[in-house]
């Protein structure tokens, strides 16, 4: 298991948990980023912020963020 910060660009993953705290949990759900969602790195350059696709829409998510969602890559 890796953390989506960790996941090269073209690359899917399916997101098994999310660590971190309420207002965290909140917003990663609120765009949909839950357990079982699958996301596509789209950008994860270093000191950037990581750009993945998740149902049709493209997010941002800043590196300490993307360093709390535990995914598993899939073909």
């Amino acid at each position: 298991m890796a953390m989506l910060n960790e996941i090269g660009p073209g690359r899917k993953a399916r997101v098994s948990g999310v660590e971190g705290n309420l207002r965290l949990l909140t917003r990663l759900s609120s765009v949909g980023i839950v357990p079982g969602s699958i996301v596509k790195v789209e950008r994860n350059d270093k000191h950037r912020p990581v750009l993945v696709y998740e149902r049709d829409t493209l997010l941002a998510l800043n590196r300490e963020e993307a360093g709390r969602v535990r995914v598993e890559e899939v073909a």
